[in-house]
């Protein structure tokens, strides 16, 4: 495993102003006699690329080169992610896809939570024909309040305490997992980031109305104990848009099925993941 990926894919995107925690560090797998195949994996809102280390590793091993970069904002601090914002993130991805697209003969993307939304985007943009969207936060999805209300709250606050502590049932599987929890947790999780939010939902939403137009092949992965999308919006996806569309649905896996709680429920989704791109 590397912890890097090409530096020319955060041109144009906010710099960060903190280093990464460990578990934020981008990282690539790649085959040294070059694999022919890539998948550019994208992590959601507030994650970080340790999250998608378990699919990224099974997928290299399946003969793919796998890229997961970090979105700007994430993995450093709140003042970072307070000055991150929608187009940053989706430039970013598009620029991972656009690169990968010129030195590989395929690219796929898989993309969790709010990193469906940027994969859409970003395969719109490269014309990648195969996407995973797993716990896909897309398309009807509602805000708590109306957007124009967040956005008005977010002038005059920039964010709000919430309740957060560390659930040890998550079982990470990144380098001295679970080393930067609290850290992650004091900087992002024990706070509502308003302005994110509603760039967030703005997002979703846009990634919808494109997501109408795209002609690719399409794998959802919802959870039965998804408290965040639920599983309607994987199957919205299922109308919208041409190409194959296939739905997996996981009863015992939460939001976060790449490391889940229930390791069954976990090997499925990584498993149809990779099914579903070797084709």
């Amino acid at each position: 495993m590397e912890y890097s990926v090409p530096f020319g894919w955060y041109e144009g995107v906010y710099q960060d102003s903190r280093t990464p925690f460990s578990a934020a560090r981008p990282f690539s797998l790649v085959h040294e006699e070059g694999a022919g195949r890539a998948v550019l994996l994208i992590h959601g809102y507030a994650g970080y690329p340790g999250e998608l280390v378990r699919p990224a590793r099974d997928l290299y091993e399946s003969g793919f080169d796998a890229y997961v970069p970090r979105l700007p904002g994430c993995g450093t601090s709140g003042d970072d992610f307070s000055r991150s914002m929608r187009n940053d993130w989706v430039r970013l991805a598009v620029n991972a896809a656009m690169d990968l697209r010129t030195r590989y003969s395929e690219l796929y993307i898989v993309g969790h939570s709010m990193g469906a939304s940027i994969a859409v985007e970003a395969a719109a943009k490269a014309g990648v024909k195969r996407l995973v969207l797993a716990a896909p936060a897309i398309g009807s999805m509602k805000p708590p309040k109306p957007l124009p209300v967040i956005y008005l709250y977010s002038l005059l606050k920039k964010r709000i305490p919430t309740p957060w502590h560390h659930q040890s049932e998550f079982v990470m599987y990144y380098e001295n997992a679970p080393a930067d929890d609290e850290g992650l947790g004091r900087e992002y999780w024990s706070w509502v980031y308003l302005r994110q939010i509603y760039e967030l939902y703005r997002l979703v939403h846009e990634a919808g109305a494109v997501l109408s137009g795209l002609d690719a092949d399409i794998l959802t992965i919802s959870c039965g104990h998804d408290m965040i999308v639920g599983e309607r919006t994987a199957e919205e996806i299922a109308a919208l848009g041409s190409g194959k569309r296939e739905h997996v649905h996981i009863p015992e896996c939460t939001h976060y099925l790449f490391y889940d709680p229930d390791k069954d429920g976990e090997e499925k989704a990584v498993r149809a993941t990779v099914s579903f791109l070797l084709g």
